[in-house]
C-alpha cells in the first residue's frame, strides 16, 4: 500500500492554488457580467410595466397626453412629477425628497474608447429610485410628447460603464413603445485626423503617427 508524501501533497496544493487564482477573476467578471444581464432585463420591464400602467390608469392611448408630460408645466412642477410616478413605480426616493445629480457618478466609462459617455445626470429633469436600489432619470423631448429615461441598475456601484450598468430606454408612440437606446450613452465622438471638429487642444495636431495633420483647425497653427 502506497501513500502520497507530504512534498506531493504540498505541491499538489500548489498548482490548484496556482489553478484557482488563475482563473478566479475571470469567473468573478463573468458572474458580474450575468448579474448585470438580469438587472438589465429587470430594469426594463419596470420601465414598460409602470409607464403602461400610468396610461392605463387615465385610459391614455398616446404617451405625450401622460400628465407629467401634458400638465405638469413642462416637469416644472415636480411635486407634480413626483405624485404621477409614485401611482405606477415603487418610489422610495426622487427629486422631491432630495435624490440629486450630485449623488450620482460623476462620468460613465465607454468600452474600447479612451473618453467618457456623454451622458450627463445634471440633463435628467426628474430622477427616481426604487425599492431595489435602480436610479431612474426622466428626459422629455424638447416638445414633451416622447421620454427618454435612464437607469443605471446598480446606483453608485462600479462599473459605471455606459450600456453595461447605465442604460437607456425611450417610451415614444400610440400605445407606448419602449426602445432600448443605450447605444447612444456609447456614442462618444474622438478627436482623430478625420474629425478635426471634435478636437480641442494642440495634443489633437498630431496623428497616431507623430506626424502633424495636415487639414489643421486654427489652434494648430505652428
Amino acid at each position: 500500500m502506497t501513500a502520497f508524501t507530504l512534498a506531493e501533497v504540498l505541491i499538489t496544493l500548489g498548482v490548484i492554488g496556482v489553478v484557482a487564482a488563475l482563473t478566479m477573476p475571470m469567473l468573478q467578471t463573468k458572474v458580474q457580467e450575468l448579474i448585470l444581464e438580469a438587472q438589465a432585463k429587470k430594469a426594463k420591464n419596470i420601465v414598460a410595466n409602470g409607464y403602461k400602467l400610468m396610461m392605463a390608469h387615465y385610459e391614455i392611448f398616446n404617451v405625450a397626453n401622460l400628465p407629467f408630460l401634458a400638465k405638469c408645466n413642462e416637469m416644472e412642477d415636480k411635486d407634480c412629477v413626483s405624485n404621477e410616478h409614485k401611482e405606477a413605480f415603487n418610489v422610495i426616493n426622487d427629486s422631491v425628497n432630495g435624490l440629486q445629480p450630485e449623488r450620482m457618478p460623476d462620468s460613465y466609462a465607454v468600452e474600447g474608447k479612451a473618453s467618457s459617455s456623454p451622458f450627463n445626470w445634471d440633463d435628467v429633469l426628474y430622477m427616481f429610485t426604487t425599492g431595489d436600489g435602480m436610479i431612474f432619470g426622466v428626459i422629455p423631448d424638447d416638445t414633451f410628447s416622447s421620454f427618454d429615461i435612464v437607469v443605471d441598475v446598480n446606483g453608485k456601484n462600479n462599473p459605471n460603464i455606459a450600456t453595461k450598468d447605465l442604460l437607456k430606454f425611450r417610451f415614444a408612440g400610440e400605445g407606448g413603445q419602449l426602445y432600448d437606446i443605450s447605444e447612444e450613452l456609447a456614442d462618444v465622438q474622438e478627436c482623430s485626423a478625420d474629425t478635426l471638429q471634435f478636437c480641442t487642444d494642440s495634443a489633437s495636431c498630431w496623428d497616431a503617427g507623430g506626424r502633424w495633420i495636415t487639414a489643421i483647425p486654427e489652434f494648430c497653427s505652428r
